[in-house]
C-alpha cells in the first residue's frame, strides 16, 4: 500500500512536470507589440500623436464628425468598414458595397465597443485595436494572433435589423 502510494505521487508529479513543460510559451503565436511600438505601413497613414487613447489602450481618430445621434450603448449599428494589419495587408472589409453592414455592437470585438461609443451618426472613425481588444493571441481567419489592427469605421445609423 505505502509503494503503490509512492507510485501514485511519483506518477502525479511526473504528470505535473509534463503539463507544465507543455504549457511553455507557443513559438508559434507572435509576440504582442504594444501599440505604441508598433510600425504602420507607410499606406496606412497612422500618426499615433493624432490619436486618443482611451483607458482600454484602444486608440481613435474622427476623420469626420458625424452629425446624426451619438452613440451609446450596444445597439445594432450599420456600418461600411476596412480592416488593416499593420503591414497594410487589407483582412476585411465591408465598404465597397452598396448596402452598409448591420451588426450587434455588443457580439463584435471589444475594441469596436469601446472605440465607437460616443461617435456621432456619419462620423467616420479610425480605431487602432490591440490584440487584447481584438482577436486576442488566437487571432481569426487571416488575422493572426496578437494582431494589432485598424479599422476605418464609417457609421451609417442604429437600431438596424441584422
Amino acid at each position: 500500500m505505502l509503494l503503490s502510494r509512492s507510485i501514485r505521487r511519483l506518477a502525479a508529479a511526473g504528470g505535473a512536470f509534463f503539463l507544465a513543460s507543455c504549457a511553455a510559451e507557443d513559438i508559434t503565436v507572435p509576440k504582442q507589440v504594444p501599440l505604441e511600438e508598433q510600425v504602420w505601413a507607410a499606406s496606412l497613414q497612422v500618426n499615433l500623436a493624432q490619436f486618443t487613447k482611451l483607458p482600454s489602450g484602444v486608440y481613435y481618430l474622427d476623420e469626420v464628425a458625424g452629425t446624426g445621434e451619438t452613440l451609446t450603448g450596444t445597439p445594432t449599428i450599420s456600418v461600411y468598414y476596412a480592416a488593416y494589419l499593420p503591414n497594410g495587408n487589407k483582412v476585411d472589409e465591408r465598404a465597397s458595397t452598396t448596402t452598409p453592414v448591420c451588426f450587434p455592437l455588443s457580439g463584435l470585438i471589444g475594441g469596436w465597443q469601446v472605440g465607437l461609443q460616443g461617435m456621432k451618426i456619419g462620423g467616420k472613425r479610425r480605431l487602432l485595436v490591440p490584440p487584447d481588444y481584438g482577436y486576442g493571441a488566437g487571432g481569426a481567419g487571416s488575422i493572426p494572433g496578437n494582431a494589432n489592427l485598424l479599422f476605418n469605421v464609417e457609421l451609417k445609423g442604429t437600431g438596424c435589423t441584422p
